[in-house]
């Protein structure tokens, strides 16, 4: 055989070879799909499915032209009131099982049996192939038809079932509980008098307001007639009654009252039925996952009248990281019962009147949780309707002034709207939207000048009778108010209290079950806390340094509120670490994390205790603050946290002014609120027939006391305290010239002038003593103030002085003096402007004994000119010069510089044969690199050659030729530019 028949058949085996080794591999076990998609084929070429990019640009396997589903069985179908309950067994006519592609089951509801269902749009459906139960309004109570039919997930729908007859029946006696008929069920006039017996109308038929004017005669209501306490609020009535006057209450037992409005991916929301700790109906809306919806019945909205929203929820199932958050409210609708109207006028789903809960952290540990808000009025025109929350009915919000309709407005498991499949769960039990009509007395109750002097027996009008504001200077005779009848030391000017709110923690000693839900991974409970019984902690062992944190809760927050942090820590004796946090992210309504507020430890005693404190402002923008506890870039250790403090700083009231006391009445008998307005009149009344006990708290107001009725003759010596007299009431010209002389006046603002530029000494500049110092200007929005304070950092005490410039647009400029610490650390900072985003700060900071004294550079650049900062840091031990993320530093008179990087590499050659090996993971600065090499050798000459290749910011390829097999260490120098 000849050499090239050799060569042939080697080649022919070698093939056949590699065609046997080809074969026994899986067909597409190195491939991909690039920017499309696989199409499914059945055997006669029909397109049945799509796998990969997709039309809309999603990625996923989409079924296509799917068999028809098979037909499901006939429903059963049972009366309800004013509706429907259809059930389905889940199973079929012509199949055993359901088929795989099953997506839903559609209820349709017709007038006829042979109207044929329109897939588009049911009223219902089941979307398990077990079936269930639903109850739907049908709104008539004809005979109506229910069919069901199978769709599939390629939206293919199958035959449907048998046409079942139903009929929704009305409310019959077994329904309507006693006393069910009362005024608002009677038609005007139903009620004649033929219908009433004699004598059926007596004190206890008449109801509240009945006895109108024009049926009493003139001074037939005399003082025999009134028994002490007789005219109370229980006996009135009329048209300032405290009743409820129209009421929305949804038990959560129709789905039609809701309609989804938005959803996150996966969630879900369904009427459970026979739940039975659902304190209203047993009945419950549940969300799995980020729902939204509205109320499809339109509340009327009325100026002038009060509405409290009501909503009664839980959590039963929350995040891994924590408890989700819930919104409720009102969606507010404009004239053509169709256009959204929210604050701002505009017609969106969003920024709604969220008065009864704002974004609300809702644990499961909370169990039922009731929340409520007040709505009274529109705004002003031009100005926005209120966010929320409004929870105090004397403080009620106010819609847009384009709102006419209302209805129950629901965001439930709020944070999981970004996330895909949620585990949290929230079920509403009630929502509610009442009118009320608020007792006050008003002139509508009484004509003017009815109650005169002569209807008033002598001392009948005390504090308790008088409304606030209600007695002026005009119902205050001339020099009636005598040293006598002012309380000895009464007149202050401590008229402000501070107050804070309660701890935002349910949990502040985390001893509690909320506390072990949370903790996880590296975070626990254990035993040993700084006087209880357990400790959080967390395990900051790491191999590089880690930052570890666990956030602790989420509370609703308006920009320029302040929250107060503490928290208590001990850090173990080898824990190693930059800092222990206690802090408060800041979110803006997207979620977008806007700042934080810190209280923390840089440099812990480790072992023992200590104490982190701060005072922190929310800034513009936010609408939550979400708490965290962290230990901050840690390598070893464990740090124990306890006895957490998340307390909201509200500013101080002013007291109420206007009360006047004397002791000799009887307080707390009549308000005007169950009288027809109108209906007392001057002759109705003989004189001096009401007396001090006919009167209920507030009932008298300012119009109705004649001028110079209340003289100093009626005032009791010493009933007319501090408390009593409006802020402002007494001026210069009520004092005498010696009044204050060597006096100490506490609580007051000194000012040089009342208008213009000015200096004012402010008790309460942004809740601190404070010089303002007023420039005039009409771009200025706050004066420019000079403040010191003594910050409490745990274990220290930091004084300090701030010179602030005035507030103009957004942002002041500021210069703090921070005299030295307890160790010898002391700091000035020159900042031209308190806005963060493109700032700049020159910080001068003394170190101490223990520590480098730094000299600090800022700037950065403003969102809208790209971002990024520059700084420049000079420390004792040399300089560090910051570009953003990269860093220069020159210590001890070392140059470091991101874009210049050395190391070594070891080949091991083959001898006479260019041999290399490649260095990654590098991080140089520039976009233009050169490298240089150097073989490190004892035997001069061995090597031939040393150069580098694929030179780039992460590594380089280095060669190396020499006569030897002799292991080589390489130098390199890599320079980006």
């Amino acid at each position: 055989m000849s050499s090239e028949i050799a060569r042939l058949a080697a080649r022919v085996a070698a093939l056949e070879r590699q065609l046997t080794r080809t074969t026994r591999t899986a067909r597409m076990a190195y491939s991909s799909i690039e920017d499309g998609a696989i199409e499914v084929y059945d055997s006669d070429g029909a397109l049945r499915g799509s796998l990969g990019l997709q039309d809309d640009g999603t990625v996923g396997f989409i079924a296509h032209n799917g068999p028809p589903p098979p037909t499901p069985t006939a429903p059963t179908v049972e009366s309800a009131l004013n509706g429907l309950t259809i059930t389905w067994p889940g199973t079929w006519t012509d199949a055993e099982t359901a088929p795989l592609d099953l997506a839903e089951v559609q209820v349709h509801i017709s007038a006829t049996a042979d109207a044929e269902p329109d897939t588009t749009r049911p009223v219902a459906a089941f979307h398990t192939a077990v079936g269930g139960s639903v109850t739907i309004a049908t709104g008539t109570y004809d005979t109506v038809w229910v069919r069901l039919i199978a769709v599939n997930s390629s939206g293919t729908a199958g035959d449907p079932s048998t046409a079942v007859p139903g009929q929704a029946r009305k409310a019959v006696p077994d329904d309507l509980g006693n006393a069910i008929i009362d005024e608002t069920k009677l038609a005007r006039g139903a009620v004649t008098d033929a219908a009433l017996a004699l004598g059926a109308v007596n004190s206890t038929a008449l109801a509240d307001g009945a006895v109108l004017a024009e049926k009493l005669a003139a001074s037939s209501v005399t003082l025999g007639k009134l028994a002490n306490g007789a005219v109370t609020l229980s006996a009135l009535g009329g048209a300032l009654a405290d009743a409820t006057s129209q009421r929305l209450v949804d038990a959560m037992g129709e789905a039609a009252a809701w309609q989804t409005t938005a959803q996150g991916v996966g969630a879900t929301w369904a009427h459970l039925t026979g739940v039975p700790d659902a304190p209203t109906g047993q009945t419950v809306g549940e969300a799995k996952g980020y729902i939204r919806l509205r109320g499809t019945t339109l509340v009327p909205y009325e100026p002038g009248v009060l509405y409290r929203i009501s909503a009664r929820v839980r959590a039963t199932a929350q995040l891994g990281s924590g408890p989700d958050s819930v919104h409720v409210g009102v969606l507010g609708v404009g004239a053509d019962q169709t256009t959204l109207v929210n604050r701002t006028g505009s017609n969106s789903p969003n920024s709604h009147y969220y008065i009864a809960a704002s974004g609300r952290s809702l644990s499961t540990t909370d169990g039922w949780v009731t929340v409520v808000g007040y709505l009274k009025d529109r705004a002003a025109t031009g100005a926005s309707g209120s966010a929320g929350t409004n929870t105090d009915p004397r403080s009620p919000g106010a819609v847009h002034e384009a709102v006419r309709y209302i209805t129950p407005y629901l965001w439930l498991n709020y944070i999981s709207a970004s996330v895909s499949g949620s585990t949290a769960v929230m079920q509403v039990d009630a929502v509610a939207i009442e009118a009320l009509k608020t007792g006050v007395v008003d002139a509508t109750n009484l004509v003017s000048g009815s109650v005169t002097a002569a209807a008033l027996t002598a001392d009948s009008v005390i504090a308790g009778k008088i409304a606030a504001d209600a007695v002026t200077g005009r119902e205050i005779a001339a020099n009636s108010v005598t040293a006598s009848e002012i309380a000895a030391a009464s007149i202050s000017t401590d008229k402000l209290v501070v107050a804070g709110g309660t701890n935002a923690l349910s949990d502040p000693s985390f001893e509690g079950a909320y506390t072990a839900a949370i903790a996880k991974n590296e975070w626990s409970v254990v035993s040993g806390g700084n006087g209880s019984a357990k400790a959080l902690r967390v395990d900051a062992a790491a191999a590089t340094a880690t930052t570890r944190s666990l956030n602790l809760t989420s509370l609703p927050v308006l920009s320029g509120d302040q929250l107060y942090l503490a928290i208590e820590a001990r850090a173990s004796t080898d824990w190693a670490g930059q800092a222990l946090k206690f802090y408060a992210r800041w979110l803006d309504g997207t979620g977008a994390t806007i700042g934080f507020g810190v209280a923390q430890i840089d440099t812990p005693n480790r072992g023992t205790w200590q104490r982190a404190a701060a005072t922190i402002t929310a800034p513009a923008n936010t609408t939550t603050a979400s708490v965290w506890v962290e230990s901050y870039q840690s390598t070893a250790g464990e740090v124990l946290w306890d006895n957490a403090v998340v307390r909201p700083l509200v500013p101080g009231v002013q007291i109420a002014d206007g009360a006047i006391t004397a002791p000799k009445l009887l307080a707390g008998a009549v308000t005007t609120d169950k009288l027809v307005s109108l209906a007392v009149t001057a002759e109705k009344i003989a004189a001096l027939a009401v007396t001090t006990d006919k009167l209920s708290a507030l009932s008298v107001t300012a119009d109705k006391i004649a001028v110079n009725a209340i003289t100093a003759t009626k005032i009791a010596a010493g009933s007319i305290e501090a408390t009593h007299i409006r802020a402002g009431a007494i001026t210069a010209d009520k004092l005498d010239a010696d009044a204050i002389n060597g006096k100490v006046v506490t609580g007051a603002t000194v000012r040089t002038a009342a208008t213009g530029r000015r200096l004012v000494l402010n008790p309460s500049s942004d809740f601190q003593p404070a010089l303002e110092i007023y420039s005039d200007s009409s771009s200025e929005r706050s004066p420019g103030r000079v403040r010191a304070s003594v910050v409490d950092m745990g274990t220290w005490v930091q004084p300090e002085v701030v010179l602030e410039s005035p507030l103009v647009a957004s942002s002041r400029a500021d210069v703090t003096l921070r005299s030295p610490e307890v160790n010898g650390k002391g700091l000035v900072r020159l900042e031209p402007s308190d806005q963060l985003d493109g700032h700049a700060h020159v910080t001068a900071q003394n170190g101490g004994p223990n520590d480098d004294s730094t000299v600090t550079l800022y700037g950065s650049r403003g969102s809208n000119a790209g971002g990024g900062y520059h700084s420049m840091v000079i420390r004792g031990a040399g300089i560090t010069l910051y570009g953003g993320t990269r860093e220069m530093t020159f210590t001890d008179g070392v140059l470091r510089t991101p874009n210049i990087v050395t190391g070594t590499a070891t080949i091991h050659p083959a001898a006479n044969t260019p041999t290399s090996v490649t260095v990654s993971g590098l991080s140089v600065a520039g976009t233009t690199f050169r490298a240089f090499v150097t073989a490190s050798s004892s035997v001069p000459g061995s090597v031939v050659e040393c150069t580098a290749s694929n030179v780039t910011a992460s590594g380089l390829t280095i060669w190396v030729n020499r006569t030897n097999t002799t292991t080589t260490g390489v130098w390199y120098l890599i320079i980006g530019s």
